[in-house]
């Protein structure tokens, strides 16, 4: 249950206030309570085989704040999430589950010192299970009936017995100076910590370091960088592991379009499963950069590496318009050859974004930096997406929106991750429409098995009249993984109705259906869901 170690997993929380005070020195600061109650039925709220399935009405209740200061020499927005979950017909699975997204920014000495600190608190799969063990995946739960798995959102109901509530926080302190015309250097210390409340994944307590210098115009037409950093985790049940990163590069202008460029770097990994070539793995290569215009850029470098030999990388950015970027890039790391994609675009009804990245991270890691979840924001009556829990200036959440990618377990391996996400939304007088795709594919890297979810989204908003919204909500997703089978095929689809009261509180209504087909008939499962709620604030 997730209340069984709160203390633990509430210590961000904890952290993040004792902070507030510390670095408060002058300024205004915004406080916004928010109360949401609902009450909800399911048929099959834990989301098992119908043999198995027992029905139950669910009451809700969230207390909330979110806490909002900029001015001076600081800056910090956070949201803070209590639910409580009632069962009508078990009162014993009845509990409170904590959300948190903050982060606080100070500069404590001017032009010198600084301290950056980050928390967060969710639900998140367990070790062993699935993304369709929560149900919805993308696109979050229509009228609040969504899946156990969020970020920054809702508590959902279904499946979240398949859960753990996770925590993280991150203090940052680090000394940042310009030395006159020579360089500007940082020197960088972060001390992270990730509970989880699943007994069967390692807490982890990570200590990183960095150090880095960028050239100022001393030396102009020849600039450069260097850094380097070095990432200590002691996990509390399993192996400890440990990486360093270090990079340099150079360029020389020959004229203002085109220059000469030259770079070298190493990594080194120390973790379970690590093969030979991932210990030790150095480059270095020589090559040039073009830059015709503002509207076009790239880079091309010939390297040589200890383990891969030859190797050709480099980048091109396309600025075709104000409003559209494009930046492709690949490269090679001691894992394999990698990619990198960054697209956006944007009409007066339109807005289109596709990423892909990959990397080689824990799920540690990537809760912490939340990664894999897009967060919708309404900005001026159009719907933006960021990776951040924050919302832009000018701009409120849509958590209904939230498109979260990487729905998959807790675990203590090392993987490869690569991720692929894409989202279009386009608005037309009193509708949008929205439609994401995402892949996301794990490959560990001590039991060698592989996990792959992908699917597609899609929803249609339409304002009724200027309080009232109804929302249409479905898509599908597969599961795939290395022991073989089908996999498992996850399709969804939804209605709700919501309409704002007045300025502080609106409800929702919300039917859903949702339906699992495995290769594994015990994980095959049908639910039904209605849910209503009651959104006050402040």
């Amino acid at each position: 249950m997730a209340s069984t170690d709160s203390s633990r997993s509430s210590s961000p929380a904890l952290l993040l206030l004792l902070l507030l005070p510390t670095l408060a020195t002058a300024g205004d600061w915004e406080i916004r309570p928010r109360l949401t109650l609902g009450q909800g039925y399911s048929d099959n709220p834990d989301l098992v085989s119908s043999g198995d399935a027992k029905s139950s009405w669910i009451t809700e209740i969230t207390p909330a704040v979110s806490v909002k200061r900029e001015g001076g020499r600081m800056k910090v927005q956070a949201d803070y999430r209590m639910t409580g979950l009632l069962y009508a017909n078990d009162s014993s699975r009845n509990d409170i589950y904590h959300g948190l997204d903050g982060r606080a920014n100070a500069e404590l000495v001017e032009d010198w010192f600084y301290v950056d600190a980050t928390a967060r608190i969710s639900q998140q799969l367990r070790e062993g299970a699935r993304g369709g063990d929560t149900g919805v995946v993308g696109i979050g739960g229509v009228g609040g009936i969504g899946g156990g798995v969020g970020g920054g959102g809702q508590v959902g109901v279904s499946g979240i017995n398949n859960t753990t509530q996770v925590g993280a926080y991150s203090i940052s302190p680090y000394l940042k100076r310009r030395l006159g015309s020579f360089a500007t250097v940082e020197a960088r210390v972060s001390f992270d910590d990730v509970i989880s409340q699943d007994s069967d994944v390692s807490d982890g307590r990570t200590t990183r370091y960095r150090l880095g210098a960028v050239s100022g115009n001393m030396y102009y037409p020849l600039t450069w960088s260097a850094s380097y950093e070095r990432r200590d985790t002691n996990n509390s049940d399993s192996d400890d592991t440990s990486d360093d990163r270090a990079s340099a590069n150079a360029r020389y202008a020959l004229s203002r379009k085109f220059g000469l460029t030259a770079q070298a770097g190493l990594e080194k990994n120390d973790y379970s499963g690590v093969d030979e070539d991932q210990e030790d793995y150095r480059y270095y290569g020589l090559g040039f950069y073009y830059t015709p215009s503002r509207r076009l850029s790239a880079d091309v470098y010939y390297n040589h590496s200890n383990n891969d030999g030859n190797f050709v990388s480099g980048s091109v950015t396309l600025n075709p318009t104000p409003r559209t970027s494009l930046r492709a890039s690949t490269s090679q790391r001691s894992f394999g050859r990698t990619y990198g994609l960054n697209f956006s675009h944007r009409t007066r009804q339109s807005n289109w974004t596709l990423s892909y990245q990959e990397d080689l991270t824990d799920s540690k890691q990537q809760f912490l930096n939340y990664t894999g979840t897009l967060y919708a924001y309404n900005c001026a009556g159009s719907i933006v997406y960021t990776n951040s829990p924050i919302a832009p200036g000018g701009c409120f959440a849509v958590p209904g929106l939230n498109i979260n990618l990487v729905n998959q377990s807790q675990t203590d391996e090392t993987y490869t991750s690569k991720i692929l996400s894409g989202a279009v939304t386009y608005t037309k007088r009193r509708s949008t429409f929205l439609l994401s795709t995402y892949l996301n594919q794990r490959s560990y890297q001590s039991s060698g098995g592989d996990e792959k979810t992908y699917g597609l989204q899609g929803s249609w908003n339409l304002k009724a009249t200027p309080a009232t919204t109804f929302t249409l909500a479905g898509g599908l997703s597969k599961e795939e993984t290395s022991g073989g089978g089908d996999g498992s095929d996850l399709w969804n689809l939804g209605l709700s109705w919501t309409h704002q009261i007045d300025a502080k509180t609106s409800a929702t209504l919300g039917v859903r259906r949702q339906q699992r087909s495995s290769d594994d008939a015990g994980e095959s499962y049908k639910e039904n869901a209605v849910a209503a709620r009651l959104n006050m604030s402040f």
